[in-house]
This record gives C-alpha cells, sequence and structure tokens, in this order.
C-alpha cells in the first residue's frame, strides 16, 4: 500500500467459496438453521483493530437471514464496518426473487441506520430501479460496473431486458438519473474486454460514466486479487495516469468519492484515498 500510494482499503473477505455447492455461500462464515448464509470477516476486522486509519471492511449480508433486524444495526454500531454488500441475482431463481422485492427487508434496514450496500447484479442492474425508487435514503453502490461478467455460477444475459439490441452498458448509465446510487469502477478490463496494461479500451467507458453520474459518483476499486495476471499497480496506474481525466475527477475516483459515501477519513498515509477491493 505504501509503495503504490494508497491510503486505506475497504476489505471484501472472500477465502472460497463453501463445499455446499451454493452459488452465493462464501467462507469465511456459516450456514444458519433456516438455511441462510451469515458471513464472517475475522481478517478484515483483526486489520482495522489494529490500523484503524488504514483499514475498513465491507461485510456480506444474506437478505434471507432471519436475523437482519438485530444483524443490520450491530454491524452499523461497529467503527470499522462501512457497507454492507449483496450478490442477489446469482441463481435464476434469487434474480427472480430479487425482482420481486427479495431485498426490500434487508435495504430498509440499511438505510435506517445508514449504511451503503453494495449490489453485484451483473448484467442485470435494471433490477435495480424498483429499489432505488423504493428507498431514496438509501446509497446504493453498483459493483463492477454492473456489466457481465464471464465465469459466473449463472450465464448472465449478454444484454439487460429490452430489445437485445442495446449495450449492457447503456442500462447501468440510465441508472444514474436517480441520485441515490453510485459506481464501482472495478473490473472494467474484463467487462470491457481491454486487459493489457494500460487498458486503453476502458477509457471510453470511463468517459460515459463519469459524463452520466459525475465523478463524484464514481469509486475506484482494485480488486487485483480477482484480476489474474493483473498487478495492483497496473489497475492503479490505468486511472492515476489516464491523461483523459481532469485533476478534481481523479481526486474523486481514487478515492473522494469512497470517502464520503462511506463516511471515513481515514489517517495518515499517501494522497489517493481509499481502495475499496
Amino acid at each position: 500500500m505504501d509503495a503504490l500510494g494508497i491510503d486505506s482499503v475497504l476489505v471484501d473477505e472472500f477465502w472460497a467459496r463453501h463445499p455446499s455447492g451454493h452459488p452465493d455461500f462464501f467462507e469465511p462464515g456459516r450456514r444458519l438453521p433456516g438455511g441462510a448464509w451469515r458471513s464472517a470477516f475475522p481478517t478484515a476486522e483483526t486489520a482495522a483493530l489494529l490500523h484503524e486509519d488504514r483499514f475498513a471492511t465491507v461485510v456480506r449480508v444474506d437478505p434471507d437471514d432471519d436475523g437482519l433486524s438485530w444483524l443490520v444495526p450491530a454491524l452499523a454500531a461497529e467503527p470499522h464496518v462501512k457497507a454492507l454488500r449483496v450478490l442477489p441475482t446469482w441463481s435464476e431463481g434469487a434474480a427472480r426473487a430479487f425482482a420481486e422485492g427479495s431485498c426490500d427487508r434487508l435495504f430498509g434496514l440499511a438505510a435506517d441506520v445508514g449504511l451503503p450496500v453494495f449490489v453485484y447484479t451483473p448484467g442485470r442492474t435494471a433490477l435495480l430501479r424498483g429499489y432505488l425508487r423504493r428507498f431514496p435514503a438509501l446509497t446504493v453502490v453498483i459493483d463492477h460496473c454492473g456489466m457481465p461478467q464471464p465465469g459466473l455460477p449463472v450465464p448472465s444475459p449478454s444484454a439487460e431486458p429490452g430489445d437485445g439490441r442495446t449495450h449492457p452498458f447503456d442500462a447501468v448509465l440510465s441508472l444514474a438519473e436517480h441520485g441515490n446510487v453510485a459506481l464501482k469502477w472495478s473490473h472494467e478490463q474484463v467487462v470491457f474486454g481491454s486487459e493489457q496494461y494500460p487498458f486503453l479500451g476502458t477509457r471510453p467507458h470511463l468517459r460515459r460514466a463519469l459524463d452520466a453520474f459525475g465523478a463524484e459518483r464514481i469509486m475506484w476499486a482494485g480488486d487485483h486479487t480477482a484480476l489474474p495476471g493483473m498487478r495492483w499497480s497496473e489497475v492503479l496506474h490505468a486511472v492515476r495516469d489516464n491523461p483523459e481525466l481532469g485533476a478534481a475527477e481523479r481526486d474523486a475516483v481514487l478515492g473522494g468519492t469512497a470517502e464520503r459515501i462511506l463516511r471515513w477519513t481515514p489517517g495518515a498515509g499517501a494522497a489517493d484515498g481509499v481502495d475499496p477491493a
């Protein structure tokens, strides 16, 4: 982190998929009697306790957890927990349930306690629109550009629902009309098919995102551990050294937006802000 000039990191702790075969059960954690999965984050929590100015965590939450009414406020009370994360469309059944409001309870509780929610709905961001309308006080962060990704447990559609001719990123950008949604700029190299540094093919898409959301609603994330063959330095410098960005845009994308949305002002360190990895 020091060598790259990264001030602080928001950690989504993920070791491996649980052997149950469920597409959304990830270690560390445990299966509850009712069948839901409750995540744990021991490494991220330890890092945050030892270096509270440099580490915090986002916690994956199962919308089917029967304990949400106490769990969400309890997480919000922990100073190192800055956001929640949900992956609600990793099976066809879950995607249908999400379209019908399966996350209403979770999103309502998160709005009540002021925790933003990172939502990973690859290729299906149109399903977020109803939630954005129903929960205007909730800040939703679209994970990984909202785009379809190869190799997911359930194949994502090549485009959002519609006539099949529009680019899936068009549907993501259309959500910018809702003021309570932000975009996490990550995995752009994979989803836009530009995997050689400096990933020039991603730049037009970033400009479109900036024009739609504004820099104040876009946050960069490294997630280099999930990008085989790509160095953390390359993922960072592709944005930091992008000559098409203005200074204010660069400052917002590389930390300012994350600090504001997460309500986290890191301590001493380098000047490039937070990596919501």
